[in-house]
């Protein structure tokens, strides 16, 4: 290809020197003309013709004139000088013309060879580049093969990354859907597809960074390698999602001891940039071809078992069934329900009062979400909060309930009712958000709230998932005098050591402790080690779930400060409670304005 380029190049230049000689020729140049012995002939030529017709014309008309031989003799004496005469005029002529010819050539020739300068010097000029143009070329044209022989030697790796993530190097979902039919076809037996979802990744990775984020993921890949070894294949699903593929299992509860083993190994503490990391994960399973003929079918069912495991309460499996279909579907309806039940009112607060029983009075209401959907009807709180949670819809419906409680208890002060306090639940997800403190001042102070009577509830799941990240805020609001209150208390597994790092005025002891009275129980034991702990840390202690009279009075001879339950109210809409309120108000039962409580 160069050659012929080379040789292309030969051709325009010999192309642009004939181009420019015929531009800067003068069109009147003719070599013929400049010839000497044409010149030298010309004159001769002239001079004799002009010489012989004089002499024969003069000696005519001298003949014809005069006879007489002296005068002949002066006449022609007379015609010869003047024939010199005018000759010598002629030949002048004729050589000042052909010499004017002769300079006017020679400066034609001399701009001309000017012209031929330049043009020599912009052809030396356009040599040059066209000899660097081939060398730039060459330099291309060699750059090219590199390339070509560098792209030839990347194509598998090309390949690669299309079928590999950037991050682990594990298989990726493409490589899944592409090549898992294959494994599928070729197993012996039956299959498993294992739906691998890292519990609380989110939170990980918003209070931790990504790159400590990516970190363990890099780590949770290692350790699945380890685990599962050459039973099967490990993908990269996407985030914090893996994908398991176990061929040829000759039983089908292979699949829940692989799934054991995971949930244990990843379960060890991960070192990562000095920071000991236990990771929970939760796992869905389907079973090929049980659950599906395809690759599409089983990640479906395997990620609706995941969903399953994470309600049940994490670090757990579950093998999908045909029932879970059904808890799917009703799960992403009510997700595509609460996407606009807020912007149309289907929202509303219930208030659950809650009794001081020292005093026999009502001193406190705890604000309860209720949703009446439209499509679906009442929906339990058990189902739709998990949702608006997962979904991040639980953090502006978070803000709204604080909005309408806060007004709503403002109001009741305003009636009369000035020593009521306000409980409210709030979410990990609320929490986490940089700006949680400021809305819940901002909440305060457009309502005209003060801050002692308002009450926000945590879960002891909130303490052990955030302890280091929630302490700070929690003793800043406790600064501006709001009380923080530990919900569901006993339930999980949270250590004591927390009552006493942080400001935690209120312990709210769980349902499931007060079914068990009046039975000597282990549970019973601890309700009353609960109660004892709480008021040796002058906590005020709520019992929550309160249906029954002996439950009452075994409350009160253990020293409970408070309780709430259907025995002396379900929870009401805000009408009804100010019904109720100025009802107890009449009539002096468990009511007073005046009152001090904890």
């Amino acid at each position: 290809m160069l050659r012929k380029n080379n040789n292309k190049s030969t051709q325009n230049s010999t192309w642009l020197r004939r181009s420019s000689y015929e531009e800067i020729r003068p069109q009147h140049l003719n070599t013929q003309s400049f010839s000497p012995l044409w010149g030298a002939s010309r004159i001769a030529g002239i001079y004799f013709i002009i010489g012989c017709l004089w002499i024969l014309l003069t000696d005519k008309a001298v003949s014809a004139l005069t006879s007489n031989a002296d005068l002949i003799a002066t006449i022609n004496m007379v015609k010869g000088w003047f024939f010199v005469f005018m000759t010598a005029l002629l030949i002048f002529v004729l050589i000042l013309e052909t010499l004017k010819r002769i300079r006017k050539v020679e400066e034609d020739l001399e701009v001309s060879y000017k012209n031929l300068m330049n043009t020599h010097e912009n052809l030396e000029s356009a040599y040059e580049e066209i000899t660097a143009t081939e060398e730039e070329l060459r330099q291309q044209y060699d750059q090219l093969i590199e390339n070509q022989r560098k792209l030839s030697d990347s194509e598998e790796k090309m390949q690669h990354l299309a079928y590999h993530d950037l991050l682990t190097d594990l298989p990726n979902k493409l490589n899944l859907y592409e090549n898992g039919a294959n494994l599928l076809a070729g197993s012996s037996g039956s299959a498993a597809l294992m739906f691998v979802d890292i519990d609380n990744f989110k939170y990980i990775n918003d209070t931790m960074g990504h790159g400590f984020g990516d970190r363990l993921i890099v780590e949770a890949s290692k350790k699945l390698l380890s685990i599962v070894g050459d039973h099967g294949v490990i993908y990269r699903f996407g985030g914090d999602e893996f994908i398991i593929l176990l061929h040829s299992l000759t039983d089908k509860g292979q699949a829940g001891m692989m799934a054991s083993r995971i949930l244990a190994g990843l379960k060890e503490a991960v070192d990562i940039d000095n920071s000991l990391v236990h990771i929970s994960t939760s796992v869905g399973i389907s079973l090929y071809p049980d659950h599906g003929s395809d690759i599409m079918e089983l990640v479906k069912r395997a990620d609706i078992a995941m969903y399953k495991a994470k309600e049940a309460g994490k670090g757990n499996f579950i093998v999908f069934d045909n029932p879970l279909n059904d808890t799917f579907a009703e799960r992403m309806n009510i997700e595509k329900q609460l996407y606009t039940a807020m912007e149309r009112n289907e929202f509303d607060l219930y208030y659950q009062p809650q009794v001081d029983l020292a005093l026999n009075k009502v001193t406190g209401l705890e604000a309860l979400l209720r949703w009446n959907s439209p499509e679906l009807g009442p929906v339990s709180p058990f189902k739709f909060i998990k949702v608006a949670e997962d979904s991040h819809l639980i953090i502006p419906l978070g803000s709204w309930v604080l909005r309408k409680a806060c007004a709503f208890l403002k109001n009741l002060h305003e009636q009369g009712f000035e020593h009521l306090t306000m409980s409210i639940n709030i979410s990990m997800l609320q929490l986490l958000q940089t700006d949680f403190n400021e809305v819940v001042l901002d909440t305060l102070h457009s309502s005209g709230l003060e801050p002692d009577y308002l009450e926000l509830e945590i879960t002891e799941s909130i303490l052990i998932e955030s302890y280091e990240h929630v302490g700070t805020k929690l003793n800043e609001l406790r600064d501006k005098n709001i009380k923080i209150a530990l919900d569901d208390f006993g339930t999980g597994y949270s250590s004591l050591s927390y009552l006493t790092h942080l400001p935690i005025s209120t312990l709210k002891i769980d349902k499931s402790f007060i079914d068990s009275i009046p039975a000597e129980t282990n549970q019973a034991i601890l309700l009353e080690q609960m109660l004892m702990i709480g008021k040796r840390m002058n906590m005020c202690v709520i019992a929550e779930g309160v249906e029954r009279a002996e439950q009452l009075a075994y409350l009160q001879e253990q020293g409970c400060d408070k309780i709430q339950g259907y025995l002396f109210s379900k929870p009401l809409a805000a009408r009804d409670v100010e019904r109720l309120l100025a009802g107890w108000e009449s009539s002096g039962l468990f009511f007073s304005k005046s009152t001090e409580t904890c």
